[in-house]
């Protein structure tokens, strides 16, 4: 059961990470950081999934996350930048109407790369357990 829900959760990160990149081609900058950030998410759960048969306790701090999962420092790295970009506390502190212009176009694109460096991480312990 676990590989394939791990499979699934990676499955889901993955779609996250189009649906990212087309968010920041849409020019939707405050999208593609939450869509970065939630595939990251998604990816790291599915590596506990696969280790732990249960999805890790979680309270939206990839850093915490990764460690848990054991990630190396520089995805640690990747997992600071995009840690603030969760919606819950994200827009708490920022107007929804100005996010994508508080963002803008070249954050969004780091926190794409940092999200597609994690999900390769992630990517060769859940397709080839």
């Amino acid at each position: 059961m676990s590989l394939d829900e791990a499979l699934g959760r990676y499955a889901e990160a993955a779609q996250d990470l189009s649906s990212a990149g087309l968010a920041e081609a849409a020019g939707n900058h405050f999208n593609c950081a939450d869509l970065s950030n939630q595939a990251s998410e998604k990816a790291l759960q599915a590596l506990h999934v696969l280790r732990h048969d249960v999805p890790a306790p979680y309270d939206h701090d990839l850093v915490a996350l990764g460690r848990l999962v054991g990630a190396p420092q520089p995805v640690l790295d990747d997992l600071t930048a995009l840690n603030p970009y969760h919606p819950a506390t994200y827009l708490d502190t920022h107007p929804a109407e100005t996010v994508d212009e508080e963002v803008g176009g070249d954050t969004a694109n780091d926190l794409l790369q940092r999200a597609r460096r994690v999900l390769r991480w992630v990517r060769p312990f859940i397709l080839s357990p």
